[in-house]
């Protein structure tokens, strides 16, 4: 007997299919407040990538494609640098949490904190909060998520700070609170 010939086979095997080519479902469910992916605008940083920053430059954040494990795939990357980048989300939005896919190289700890800040103009931040205590795998893409609760923005800024090699992320996503 043939592994499709179970519909229920096949729909596992499907649903497995999709979470791989389209990344990982949406954060962490929270029955008090309905999330949907916002659609970003632009991204702007301090200093381009350290590597390969023509094919890998900023706006493969939110492409929607996750790199592969390991070195190189497309990782958009920084090495022994803390960039600060700028999202533009196009309009003022409620936020609820923003997710970031990265990989640390060197240690389990190399993301060592981002600070989050918040804009509606673009000018003038405020310093929403700082993210650490982050621990991964090497080598191995994760996601870790930031809850921002229901923070109102168009602009967030993202300074990240590393320990070891630096930075390689794959994607952002910023998730906004629908009701």
């Amino acid at each position: 007997m043939s592994f499709f010939t179970y519909p229920l086979s096949f729909f596992a095997f499907f649903f497995v299919l999709l979470t791989w080519v389209f990344g990982q479902p949406s954060p962490t469910p929270d029955s008090s407040r309905a999330l949907r992916l916002s659609e970003i605008k632009d991204v702007d940083s301090s200093i381009p990538p350290t590597m390969d920053a023509a094919r890998y430059g900023v706006k493969r954040l939110f492409d929607g494609k996750l790199p592969r494990d390991g070195w190189r795939s497309t990782w958009t990357a920084w090495y022994q640098k803390n960039p600060v980048l700028t999202f533009d989300c196009g309009t003022e939005k409620r936020i609820g949490v923003i997710r970031l896919y990265f990989q640390a190289f060197s240690r389990e700890d190399e993301l060592k904190s981002i600070q989050v800040e918040v804009s509606l103009d673009g000018k003038r931040f405020l310093p929403f909060n700082e993210y650490g205590e982050i621990i991964s795998v090497r080598e191995k893409g994760v996601w870790v998520e930031m809850d921002l609760k229901a923070v109102k923005g168009r602009y967030f800024r993202l300074s990240p700070q590393f320990q070891g090699w630096g930075h390689q992320w794959g994607e952002i996503e910023f998730w906004e609170l629908t009701r």
